[in-house]
């Protein structure tokens, strides 16, 4: 079963495998807040142009109050970014808001931030997005863990857990919380599509060149559907400047969430803004799942 939440808040080289646990470097502090670390872990993706070939690729991470990753008492969440390709940037702030006993763990998928950024769209799927985040759990051989994925993100987390079957590293998760995630892609794209369309019909374009009626319609649905502040926040600034060409939502507009094939998930949590593009319809997918109680 889930827990629903429906929040008024705004919507919004790499390193080899080791037998020890993995050691990352300093870097500094968030704004003068938790300090963290930051590394990168190596991924491979077959080459479907060359017979039994494959390619290496790093994944940029981060981890805030890195001493606590191993905690017993407070295991560390693991952040799952949203775009696909908008890196995390933007969800950095979170870690403001745990105390030092925590640890939370960001990483860029591959395509975006500072993670590597290949050409070739059949190294993107959900599928590898999915390989990616396991690799990554097991390279930092994460003994437990919660996970938080935004939009795309939870998509990732959820199929993380759902095809999992008895994968020790999903069964090391205790908890899941999906963030304005879609269940069903195509629903969210037309969503997106209505609320745009409202915009344009609010704002009387007729007679206003194509250029600056695109900038209004960019902005006014900023504003109502994305970023409600006045001012953009400096770490979602840093996501869009840092955010991937190759691998977008039409690229997984195909995907609809099925019923896992585990026997059971950890405790689900779904929240959602109230003004999020990711209406209300674009997570019933979610209620059939886990059940109407959801």
């Amino acid at each position: 079963m889930a827990t629903t939440i429906n929040t008024n808040q705004n919507a919004m080289s790499a390193q080899g495998y080791a037998c020890s646990r993995p050691r990352t470097r300093m870097l500094g502090r968030l704004n003068f807040g938790p300090r963290f670390n930051e590394d990168f872990v190596r991924v491979t993706r077959n080459d479907p142009h060359a017979t039994d070939d494959t390619k290496e690729y790093s994944l940029y991470y981060r981890i805030y109050n890195p001493s606590s990753v191993h905690s017993a008492e407070s295991p560390p969440l693991v952040v799952v970014h949203g775009g696909p390709s908008l890196p995390s940037n933007y969800l950095y702030p979170l870690a403001h808001q745990f105390s030092s006993s925590r640890s939370i763990i960001y990483y860029d998928q591959l395509g975006c931030g500072r993670s590597s950024q290949p050409d070739d769209r059949s190294m993107y799927s959900i599928e590898n997005a999915v390989q990616d985040l396991k690799e990554l759990v097991h390279h930092l051989q994460l003994d437990k863990f919660h996970l938080l994925g935004h939009s795309f993100g939870g998509i990732v987390c959820y199929e993380f857990l759902a095809a999992a079957g008895e994968s020790v590293d999903c069964n090391n998760c205790l908890s899941l919380t999906l963030d304005s995630t879609p269940s069903n892609m195509k629903t969210s794209l037309e969503e997106c599509s209505r609320l745009k369309e409202e915009v344009e019909s609010e704002l009387h374009l007729e007679n206003i060149e194509a250029e600056e009626a695109t900038r209004l319609v960019n902005d006014r649905m900023r504003k109502r559907a994305e970023c409600r502040l006045e001012e953009i926040p400096e770490s979602l600034v840093t996501a869009i400047e840092r955010r991937g060409t190759t691998f977008g939502p039409e690229e997984v507009a195909d995907y609809v969430a099925h019923p896992p094939s585990r026997d059971s998930l950890p405790p689900v949590l779904m929240i959602r803004g109230e003004y999020d593009f990711v209406t209300e319809k674009c997570i019933e997918g979610w209620r059939e799942i886990f059940g109407e109680d959801s």
